[in-house]
């Protein structure tokens, strides 16, 4: 018998609920967006709770939760990242991480009509916008006057473009809505592969190079359902709508036929040999189940990956609500394998959009 989608989302709920993700800036927001996504009484409240300790300890340059954290998990492990990364950079303050909270306090915006919340989005998104850019325009993903380069990371584009595009319609800010065109296609232009068609990791402007450039799941995951959460949002008559779109939906073309037959994606989605991983598999399948209610993909080529996607995971959470096999961060080819606050968010959002 195949295990319950349903009834599984209420334990990863649950022992969601349970873990301490309170200052733990883009964990924090992803967690927040799986408990509204997952949508228990309870589920809000502890979502509510997390949010509203944001705006109050928002810091003076706009930063949500406590300001910008320090990228721990750049040097955590990877002997990747060693060669090309000065330890400048390793110590500096990413500029967008904490924008993924902002995604949890517009919908508390939209929910409660507190001027508060959307106070603290503007002032977000006015940080953000604050930033010195690369020569196309691009945020980079620490402040370029610490770390002294510029550097695009596709893990950017879900924190940042979505919050845009919602920003963009909370506010009637059309600014915003060009911002999150703008961001998701001009990191697209550095990160995804011609050849493949996948994303890669991360590119520093000068000197040009990508001190990580394998085809990570989440990464790419990243990408996808940052491109179809600014589409739902996105006005029709968007001059670059057509863009994003065709974007979105090549990029799902090539992730299908690299699932596994298990359900999964690989850690490298490329790379058979390496471990079947969940955080990607879940927001693939949340890509294609949002992309198919967008009308942009075509449900009977796509539902039934989205489906077994989920299934598959659920398969590996545990009694308590633990959803195992997700890489621990930066991902990449050395990631271990484990049991992370992000991995039980983005169970609640692949659930919610397969419900």
């Amino acid at each position: 018998m195949s295990p319950d989608p349903a009834s599984t989302a209420e334990r990863v709920a649950s022992h969601l609920r349970s873990l301490d993700v309170d200052g733990q800036s883009w964990i924090t927001g992803v967690s927040i967006n799986g408990l509204l996504a997952e949508g228990s009484e309870e589920s809000v409240r502890a979502a509510k709770s997390l949010v509203d300790r944001a705006v109050a300890t928002q810091d003076d340059d706009g930063q949500l939760g406590y300001g910008p954290s320090y990228p721990i998990e750049v040097f955590s492990h990877g002997r990747e990242y060693e060669a090309s990364w000065e330890l400048t950079v390793k110590k500096c303050m990413n500029t967008n991480n904490t924008t993924a909270i902002g995604h949890g306090v517009l919908d508390f915006y939209e929910r409660t009509g507190d001027d508060r919340y959307l106070d603290a989005a503007a002032r977000e998104y006015e940080s953000l916008r604050s930033f010195d850019r690369t020569e196309d325009g691009g945020i980079p993903h620490h402040d370029p006057e610490v770390a002294g380069i510029k550097s695009l990371w596709i893990d950017s584009v879900y924190m940042m473009c979505p919050f845009f595009s919602r920003y963009g319609a909370a506010a009637d800010d059309e600014d915003a809505y060009d911002e999150a065109v703008e961001q998701l296609l001009v990191h697209a232009d550095h990160l995804r592969d011609p050849r493949t068609g996948l994303f890669r990791h991360i590119w520093v402007e000068t000197p040009d190079h990508y001190p990580q450039g394998t085809f990570w799941a989440r990464g790419n995951g990243w990408a996808a359902a940052a491109a179809v959460d600014v589409l739902e949002r996105l006005p029709d008559a968007h001059p670059r709508r057509d863009e994003l779109v065709d974007l979105f939906a090549d990029h799902c073309e090539t992730l299908l036929p690299l699932q596994d037959g298990s359900g999964f994606w690989h850690n490298l989605v490329d790379d058979t040999d390496t471990p079947l991983e969940s955080s990607g598999t879940l927001m693939f399948a949340y890509a294609f189940a949002r992309g198919i209610e967008q009308g942009i993909l075509d449900e009977s080529e796509y539902r039934q990956p989205a489906a077994d996607a989920l299934e598959a995971v659920t398969r590996v959470v545990d009694d308590e609500g633990a959803v195992r096999r997700i890489a621990g961060p930066p991902g990449g080819p050395e990631a271990p394998l484990t049991v992370t606050p992000y991995g039980q968010g983005w169970y609640l959002m692949a659930a919610s959009a397969l419900d």
